[in-house]
C-alpha cells in the first residue's frame, strides 16, 4: 500500500517544528538532523504517521525506526504511537505462543519508554507508570520483571503523588503482595506500602468524591491486603503506634486503627484498647462503650468495665439490647463484688426492659441461691432456695434455650429445701404461701425436699 502524498502544508509544518526545536537549543537541532538529514527525518516521520493512521504497522515500522533513532524529539508521537504499535505486535506474538519473540518485543517497548523519559523528562512519572503496568501485564510470571514493575510503580507514585493513575496504584500493591508471597518483602514492608497507598487514595477520593472507581479500587486493595497474611499484629502495631501518638484525636486515624486491629485478631493489644477509648471519648456510643467494657472484662479490669457498662446502658435506645447489658453487668456485680442487692436491682431493670427474656430470671436465681444465712431463722435460710428455684422455672418458661441449664440448677438447689419436720416446726405445711422479706422481698410457696 502506498502512503498518501505528503502535502505542502505538512512539509511546512514539520519544517516549522524542526526550526522550533533548533531555537530551543536541542544541540543546534542535531537530534533531528541538519540540512538533507532534517528533510529525511521529516519524511520518515511523515511516512510513519501516514501508515500508522492506516493501521498498516508493517509498512510504518521501518520509518518509525528511522525516526526513533534519528529524530528523538521530532514529536512525542514517536513514543506514544510506537508503544501502541509494539503492544500490537506483543499481542500477536502472545496469541501465537511465541514467547521468545514476545519478550524481545517487550524489551523494545521498555526501550521506547526509556528514550521518551530521556528526551521528555517531565513525563517521567507517567512513563514509569506505563513501564510498570506493561511489564507486569506482559511478563507477570518472571520474578525479576515483578521486581521492576514494583520499583517503576513506586517511583512513579513518588513523582506523580495525587495524580497517580489508578492502574499504577493497583500495580504497586499487586507487585507488593506478589513479592511478599515469594518472600521478597517482609510483612512490615507490606504494611507500610499499604499505608502509603491508602493515604494516597484517601487524598484522591477527597479531591474527586464523584469517582466511584477510586472507592472500588480502595476496597479491592484493602481486601487483598487483609487476606495476604501480611497484616500481623506485630506489623500493624508497629505501623499504627506512631500514627496514634502523633494524632490521638484524629477520628479517621482512630477508626482505621480500630478497624484493622479488630479485623485481624489484634483486639487484645494495648494500642487497640487505647484507640477505642480515645474514639469513644470523641464519638461516644452505647455500642462502643459496651465493646470497651468487654475488653476490660477480658483483662479482669472490672472497675473500668462497670463504668463502661453503665455508659452503654444509659446510651442504648433499644430496650432488648439494654436488657442484655443489664444482665451482664448484674453478673459482674454478683460474682466480682458480691453486691447481691445491687445485682438484684440490675436484674429487675433488665426484666422491665425486656419482660420476655428468661436471662434476667436466671441471674436472679443465681443471686438468691448465693445468699448465705438470710433472715432471722433456719427456715428463712432454706427459703432462699425456694425463691431461687422459682426464678429458674420462670427462666425456662420464657426461654426454651435455657431449659437445660435451668433444670440442672433446679435439681441442684432443690436438695437444700427444708424437710417436712422443719416446715411443721415453724407452723407451715406444703403449699402454704411464704413471704421472704428484706432486700429479697419475694413471696413463694412452701416445699420440702
Amino acid at each position: 500500500m502506498k502512503p498518501a502524498k505528503t502535502s505542502l502544508s505538512v512539509v511546512l509544518l514539520f519544517m516549522a517544528i524542526f526550526a522550533g526545536y533548533s531555537q530551543k537549543g536541542y544541540e543546534d537541532g542535531s537530534k533531528y538532523g541538519h540540512g538533507k538529514d532534517s528533510i529525511q527525518c521529516m519524511r520518515n516521520y511523515s511516512l510513519f504517521s501516514e501508515y500508522y493512521k492506516q493501521k498498516n504497522y508493517n509498512d510504518a515500522l521501518p520509518y518509525w525506526r528511522d525516526a526513533f533513532h534519528d529524530c528523538p524529539v521530532v514529536s512525542k508521537n514517536v513514543y506514544t504511537r510506537g508503544a501502541n504499535m509494539y503492544k500490537f505486535y506483543i499481542i500477536q506474538a502472545h496469541n501465537k505462543n511465541d514467547l521468545e519473540l514476545k519478550y524481545k518485543l517487550v524489551d523494545t517497548l521498555m526501550q521506547i519508554y526509556d528514550q521518551r523519559i530521556k528526551w521528555y523528562p517531565r513525563d517521567k512519572g507517567k512513563v514509569l507508570g506505563y513501564k510498570a503496568s506493561d511489564i507486569l501485564h506482559y511478563k507477570t510470571k518472571e520474578m525479576e520483571c515483578i521486581k521492576k514493575a514494583y520499583e517503576f510503580s513506586s517511583e512513579s507514585m513518588a513523582l506523580l503523588r495525587t495524580k497517580s493513575p489508578k492502574s499504577v496504584i493497583n500495580t504497586y500493591m499487586q507487585t507488593t503482595l506478589m513479592l511478599f508471597e515469594n518472600n521478597e518483602l517482609n510483612d512490615s514492608e507490606v504494611v507500610n506500602n499499604y499505608a502509603r497507598t491508602m493515604a494516597l487514595l484517601k487524598k484522591q477520593i477527597e479531591n474527586k468524591p464523584e469517582d466511584e472507581e477510586l472507592d472500588i479500587l480502595k476496597e479491592s486493595i484493602s481486601s487483598s491486603f487483609a487476606n495476604s497474611g501480611a497484616a500481623s499484629c506485630e506489623s500493624l502495631i508497629q505501623l499504627f503506634t506512631p500514627q496514634f501518638k502523633e494524632n490521638p484525636g484524629d477520628v479517621d486515624i482512630l477508626k482505621k486503627i480500630t478497624y484493622w486491629l479488630n479485623n485481624t485478631g489484634c483486639n487484645e493489644s494495648d494500642l487497640y484498647l487505647d484507640a477505642t477509648i480515645a474514639l469513644n471519648k470523641i464519638e461516644p456510643s452505647a455500642t462502643l462503650a459496651y465493646h470497651i467494657a468487654q475488653l476490660y472484662v477480658k483483662r479482669k479490669s472490672y472497675q473500668s468495665a462497670v463504668s463502661l457498662y453503665k455508659q452503654a446502658i444509659e446510651q442504648e435506645p433499644e430496650q432488648l439490647i439494654k436488657s442484655r447489658y443489664l444482665v451482664e453487668l448484674g453478673y459482674i456485680i454478683q460474682s466480682e463484688y458480691n453486691d447481691l442487692p445491687q445485682a438484684k436491682k440490675l436484674a429487675k431493670q433488665a426484666i422491665k426492659a425486656d419482660p420476655n427474656s428468661g436471662r434476667p430470671y436466671l441471674l436472679l436465681g443465681n443471686i438468691y441461691a448465693g445468699v448465705k444465712d438470710f433472715g432471722e431463722d433456719e427456715l428463712a435460710h432454706k427459703a432462699v432456695y425456694w425463691v431461687a428455684v422459682d426464678q429458674y422455672k420462670k427462666a425456662k418458661q420464657l426461654d426454651k434455650e435455657l431449659t437445660s441449664i435451668a433444670n440442672d440448677r433446679i435439681m441442684a438447689y432443690s436438695k437444700y429445701f427444708p424437710d417436712t419436720e422443719m416446715v411443721f416446726f415453724f407452723g407451715f405445711k406444703v403449699g402454704d404461701s411464704f413471704k421472704l422479706g428484706g432486700w429479697i422481698n419475694e413471696t413463694t410457696i412452701v416445699r420440702t425436699k
